[in-house]
């Protein structure tokens, strides 16, 4: 029972780790934008612990994107300014 419940576990994670992977250093950089959008949006309105929050955010998701950038073998993307908004959404 213990070594199913590890296995179980162990093929969960994998699964997760597998999942949060699956996204393109464009999928990254689109996040961070997001994100960027978000903190600008929290500081005009005076939220500035969700505008720092969110600004931290992009940053992480900017990193993700330039280090899948580099192992895509891709452009580095530049990093998101005050007043960037994502690219619209493609449609199906």
């Amino acid at each position: 029972m213990r070594s199913l419940c590890f296995t179980t576990a162990v093929v969960g994670i994998v699964g997760v780790a597998a999942l949060g992977c699956a996204s393109t250093s464009a999928e990254e950089q689109r996040r961070a934008l997001t994100y960027q959008q978000s903190s600008d949006e929290a500081a005009k309105k005076g939220q500035y612990e969700k505008a720092g929050d969110d600004q931290q955010n992009a940053q992480d998701a900017h990193h993700e994107a330039v280090n899948k950038a580099i192992k895509e073998g891709k452009p580095i993307p530049p990093q998101p300014q005050m007043g960037d908004r994502p690219p619209a959404q493609p449609t199906p």
